[in-house]
């Protein structure tokens, strides 16, 4: 349902919107790594995740998740986000490290997957500083590229693209010294930018006028309609500012200060970054354009020190497709919403909630906007915009001012967001594969592995102790809006699996095989499992 006031309640505080998101699917991986270490007879104290989840679902209180205190609120609920963080953290490492010393002698690092499909995407990790470029090796003998993206105090942070990671498994690979050059898609030169997906061309002010996508020689943006173009707009004055954003805020926008600058920071066999930076009076807005050799998306790694007030940022991307609906993410599923303001109720939608992605698509193709930290969007026509910032100045005169640190990423794809698989890729930006250095020791386990596999239509959100300390809960959900049979493999012999609802309460037992299960799932369902183990 559409509350026709509130709208900017999605942005307002956007430091305090990241710290949620950050922390609930912390929380949701120290859960999932604890119980894979449990399974393999690892000692890791989950308790602690308890209070920390109290914590959190505290600070989703109306007034405080929507930005809508004052200022103390907001300097206590950091100090909270930053205890819940420090606890979550605390456990999976507990977690990896024990997961880790049973994959050991695998290999001298070990990728780990806490998503329930096997994943071909970017992992960073810290490895002692090599003094030449080096390589991964899979199992398989087949090589990795890496690329050292910083170093500090003898360490180096790599940035490489795993072909596949295991469903909630890990692989283990061995580092080595590079043995030559490394041939990739990735051209910069003139402010165009190139890998194996896409061409793109800059402005001189740093949005995009020119992006093709040469899977199927298509161009994505309209002629002479900019895309990543930050805009800056009129935001008030308001009544309850904090929580409202007034229907004409695009009748006042002010253009950027002169001087942007553009400089190429990487260009390396993984990915190439050209870093734009804009300023707006004592604002400055630092953004960093990522493109990858083997991943079809492109991200903006933006980190803003933003003093304004009254001013809304947006971003805007035209694309080149046609449609009366988009698509929104909401929980457990996905929303469509007109594109046109032909009714007073389509006008009343000039500023939408979604998740983690929105999306436009016709027959055949599509684009989605993925982020992971924002709440507001709005499509009209053919534009894609997320709402980035605010300054509101009451009741906190100080709401948004500061540091802030964002990603959004463009994702153009064949199909619809359901053949796109957005909701994957969406899930794959916010949750990163997790990296962790092998200890040497040799263990049992074999060099990849996934210690629970879904076939059929669901994604696994949950898996946890059960809250009464009978069993294990697993939590999947169906987020196209279709229906199917879902088939779970576990790693170890289920001697009985019970389906509960939300409260963990009996509803059925399931016919189990070995280690799997099957049932039957409607469309955006949310389907409770408790298991028990052999």
């Amino acid at each position: 349902l559409y509350l026709e006031t509130h709208r900017g309640t999605y942005t307002t505080h956007g430091e305090i919107k990241r710290a949620n998101r950050k922390n609930e699917l912390l929380l949701r991986e120290a859960e999932v790594f604890g119980v894979l270490a449990r399974w393999q007879g690892a000692d890791v104290a989950l308790e602690t995740l308890r209070p920390a989840w109290e914590t959190l679902l505290l600070l989703q209180f109306h007034d405080i998740l929507p930005g809508s205190s004052i200022g103390e609120v907001y300097r206590e609920a950091a100090v909270d986000h930053a205890r819940v963080e420090a606890t979550a953290r605390a456990v999976r490492e507990v977690a990896l490290r024990a997961l880790t010393e049973r994959a050991g002698g695998s290999g001298d690092l070990i990728a780990f997957n806490s998503l329930s499909w096997p994943r071909a995407d970017v992992a960073v990790a810290q490895i002692p500083d090599p003094d030449a470029p080096v390589e991964l090796v899979q199992a398989d003998g087949r090589t990795v590229p890496a690329q050292v993206i910083s170093r500090r105090d003898g360490q180096a942070e790599i940035l490489f693209v795993p072909e596949s990671v295991p469903a909630l498994g890990y692989a283990a690979f061995s580092l080595r010294r590079a043995g030559g050059p490394v041939a990739h898609s990735l051209r910069i030169a003139d402010r165009c930018l190139e890998n194996r997906f896409f061409r793109l061309e800059l402005a001189d002010d740093g949005s995009i006028v020119r992006l093709l996508d040469k899977r199927c020689h298509r161009e994505v943006i309209p002629p002479g309609q900019p895309a990543n173009r930050l805009q800056l707009f009129q935001d008030g004055p308001e009544q309850e500012a904090a929580w409202n954003v007034h229907a004409t805020f695009e009748g006042r926008e002010y253009p950027w200060d002169p001087g942007t600058t553009m400089e190429v920071m990487e260009q390396g066999p993984v990915r190439a970054v050209v870093r734009i930076t804009r300023r707006y009076r004592r604002s400055r807005v630092e953004q960093d354009l990522i493109l990858y050799d083997r991943l079809p998306r492109l991200d903006f790694v933006t980190r803003a020190d933003w003093a304004e007030r009254q001013v809304m940022l947006k971003v805007a991307f035209p694309v080149e497709v046609l449609s009366s609906r988009a698509t929104f993410e909401i929980q457990f599923g996905a929303v469509e919403r007109p594109t046109h303001r032909n009714t007073s109720w389509d006008q009343e939608k000039f500023e939408v909630c979604g998740h983690r992605w929105a999306d436009l698509s016709e027959a055949g193709y599509g684009v989605s906007l993925l982020n992971d930290c924002k709440y507001g969007h709005d499509v009209h026509g053919n534009v894609l915009r997320l709402t980035l910032l605010r300054g509101p100045e009451w009741p906190d005169p100080d709401a948004d001012r500061g540091h802030h640190e964002f990603t959004y990423s463009l994702l153009p794809h064949m199909g619809d967001w359901r053949e796109g698989e957005t909701v994957r890729r969406a899930w794959e930006l916010n949750v990163p594969i997790v990296c962790v250095l092998a200890n040497g020791q040799k263990a049992g386990l074999p060099t990849a592995r996934s210690f629970l596999e879904v076939e059929g239509p669901a994604i696994v959100q949950t898996l946890k102790p059960a809250e009464d300390g009978d069993g294990w809960i697993l939590r999947l959900y169906e987020p196209h809006g279709g229906r199917g049979t879902v088939r779970v493999r576990g790693a170890h012999p289920l001697r009985q699996v019970v389906e509960c609802n939300h409260l963990e309460e009996a509803i059925r037992s399931l016919a189990v095989e070995g280690a799997s299960f099957t049932f039957p799932i409607r469309p955006f369902e949310i389907k409770t499992f408790r298991l028990h183990l052999a």
